[in-house]
């Protein structure tokens, strides 16, 4: 079965930056598991997922602006340290989850610095401005359960959530 809208796909990836550095990996663990094109990937990738069968091994690279885009200069911002009192381990960085009670809607930051009186944070996706090169095995495709196309996602047998959509 080729990869399409979908299908259930289990693969093992390696994902580096330009540098050669690798920032995630799924050697050693189980395969990620995710439902083509329900927006659980970037939708580049997606892109160089479909068509592809079980036992096909490749290299993908995506550029910024086909991945996080280009870091944003305004979305630094310096915030009053109080505002951060709650976090006794506060470290640059450090990911923090904040919501918005206006719309209670949720937002990663980035510690990006801590002062006197501020905290620098950085609302950019972690990996903004940078070269993805993705290696890339698919050790399985099939067709996804009622309860999964009801769903839009996959789930394991204790109905955790395996895969969502990217932030």
């Amino acid at each position: 079965m080729q990869i399409d809208d979908n299908a259930v796909v289990s693969m093992h990836y390696s994902l580096s930056n330009g540098h050669g550095d690798v920032i995630d990996s799924s050697q050693g663990q189980l395969p990620m598991v995710y439902m083509h094109n329900t927006n659980a990937l970037l939708p580049s990738l997606e892109r160089e997922l479909t068509g592809k069968l079980a036992g096909n091994n490749f290299e993908v690279v995506i550029y910024p602006e086909d991945g996080y885009g280009y870091a944003n200069e305004e979305l630094i911002k310096q915030l009053p340290k109080e505002q951060f009192s709650h976090i006794s381990d506060l470290a640059v960085g450090m990911r923090v989850k904040v919501m918005h009670s206006e719309n209670e809607k949720a937002e990663m930051l980035t510690i990006a610095d801590i002062r006197e009186d501020s905290v620098i944070v950085d609302l950019n996706h972690p990996l903004a401005g940078q070269v993805l090169h993705f290696v890339i095995a698919i050790v399985a495709v099939r067709e996804p359960t009622d309860a999964e196309l009801a769903q839009g996602f996959t789930t394991d047998t204790n109905g955790s959530v395996i895969s969502t959509a990217t932030d």
